[in-house]
């Protein structure tokens, strides 16, 4: 599925934010506005409950002062008294007022209406008996009856307050449930959309790597095509524009080296081939002198011959496809071919060749395994000393074909190790070096190797250099 980016990279990454944050914005200001109203009704709740509270114990204080002052009125006949007695009430009707304004329970309200009206009759009842010689003041018992009214009042004012309380409790527990849950859904969604943008930030970013993986290891027939961000497409299409130079290059540099190659190798064949008839005399005979400058010569054409074969096939590798033609090879069989091309070399150095062969059938292509052995028992011919001893040994075990070559020659540098296999590399000292002369038969060999799926490697040693060359029993091939 083709993915729509926006046109620029930094774009995706400020919509990607945006997306990501949108969740846990909207989540926030949930969570403000829910505790804005616990707060608020909270306030509203505290401050009711104080009023009437503050309210019902007014009434408390007033009808005990209304009841005293009245009382002693009576006895002292003193106006002072019954101003204070009418004080009372008027602070007495202005709580019941308050009250009434800040309850809304019915029930509640018919009771302190109730409480007013009786307060209202007995008050009626105190101004009328004002001015008489009258003695009957049962009427004053009515004071104890409102005391007690009062502490019902109080007493299911506290229960309304208590409720309330348990209320905006369980309000608070609700709303923090309600953030919870919200929490639980969005900040996995918030995760959801960042992993998103990570992968559409991801994606082209890591196709532009594996094109620039192939690119180093040489692959530039596969077009770049970057689906990414508008930037993120016009790098893709400079490196497409890379991989197309590039492979023009290498086009150039194949068909310089197969040319040049080509060229050399015709004069060499003539030199070579005068050479073969002076060394056997055909020109006439030779004094020992002129036999040695000819066998020098003999030597260093038979090598340069070599090393324009190896580039030869440095570059065939590299023009066509690695395509394997898979065969059942008798391995001793072609172990001795092999040894029998260097016979000569080795009956000079007098060389003791001792094959250890475990396997009598092995699974590659021929050709290319007859290319790897004879890079690895030329370089071990070529560098072991006179009367050296080279071990070539065979093994497998469950899954993999194993192939040494062990020789007492003079071994490798470590500076050159690193870099053993790299084409046209020779090594730092080539006194020693395994890699004089082109560089590229080890090179040819690593590539062939993995063309099989297998490996090669120097494995430790404590003199020569000793190659072991891997190759999978179940080889997976197009072909």
């Amino acid at each position: 599925m083709r993915i729509h980016y926006p046109g620029s990279f930094l774009k995706l990454l400020l919509i990607g934010f945006a997306f990501a944050i949108f969740p846990l914005l909207w989540a926030f200001t949930n969570a403000n506005i829910a505790f804005d109203k616990l707060a608020e009704q909270s306030e509203i709740t505290i401050y009711n409950a104080v009023r009437t509270t503050r309210a019902a114990r007014t009434l408390q204080e007033q009808v005990y002062l209304m009841e005293r002052s009245i009382r002693q009125y009576y006895v002292l006949q003193d106006d002072a008294l019954f101003m204070n007695y009418k004080q009372a009430d008027t602070k007495f009707d202005a709580a019941v007022v308050e009250l009434q304004q800040l309850t809304a329970y019915r029930p509640q309200l018919e009771k302190i209406h109730a409480l007013r009206q009786q307060t209202r009759q007995l008050n009626q009842l105190i101004l009328n008996s004002i001015g008489t010689q009258t003695t009957q003041l049962d009427f004053l018992d009515t004071f104890s009856r409102l005391t007690q009214q009062i502490e019902t009042i109080i007493e299911e004012n506290n229960r309304e307050i208590d409720k309330t309380s348990s209320q905006l409790t369980l309000a608070a527990k609700k709303t923090q449930r309600n953030l919870l849950i919200q929490s639980l859904v969005l900040i996995p969604l918030a995760l959801l959309v960042a992993g998103c943008i990570a992968f559409m930030l991801a994606r082209p970013i890591r196709r532009m790597d594996k094109a620039i993986k192939a690119l180093g290891e040489g692959y530039y027939d596969q077009e770049i095509a970057i689906d990414g961000p508008g930037n993120l497409r016009v790098l893709g299409q400079r490196l497409d524009w890379l991989r197309a130079e590039l492979k023009e290059l290498n086009e150039q540099k194949q068909q310089f080296l197969r040319h040049i190659s080509h060229e050399l190798k015709t004069p060499l064949t003539a030199i070579r081939e005068a050479t073969e008839l002076l060394n056997d005399g055909i020109g006439g005979s030779l004094s020992v002198q002129q036999a040695e400058i000819t066998h020098i010569l003999r030597d260093n054409t038979i090598r340069l011959q070599r090393m324009i074969e190896n580039l030869l096939d440095y570059t065939k590798l590299e023009s066509i496809q690695r395509k394997l033609d898979l065969q059942t090879i008798n391995l001793p069989e072609l172990m001795a071919e092999v040894i029998g091309a260097h016979e000569l070399s080795i009956r000079n150095k007098q060389l003791v060749i001792e094959t250890i062969s475990n396997l009598d059938r092995i699974t590659a292509d021929r050709e290319k395994l007859t290319i790897i052995m004879d890079n690895l028992v030329s370089n071990a011919v070529r560098y072991s000393p006179d009367l050296g001893h080279i071990k070539i040994r065979s093994n497998e075990d469950k899954s993999h074909f194993i192939i040494e070559v062990i020789d007492d020659g003079p071994g490798l540098d470590k500076a050159d190790q690193e870099k053993l296999f790299s084409p046209f590399y020779r090594g730092t000292h080539l006194h020693k070096s395994l890699i004089s002369g082109s560089g590229l038969g080890l090179a040819i060999t690593k590539d062939l190797a993995e063309a099989h799926d297998g490996s090669i490697e120097l494995a430790p040693s404590q003199q020569g250099a000793h190659f072991i060359v891997t190759l999978p029993k179940i080889i997976k091939t197009d072909n």
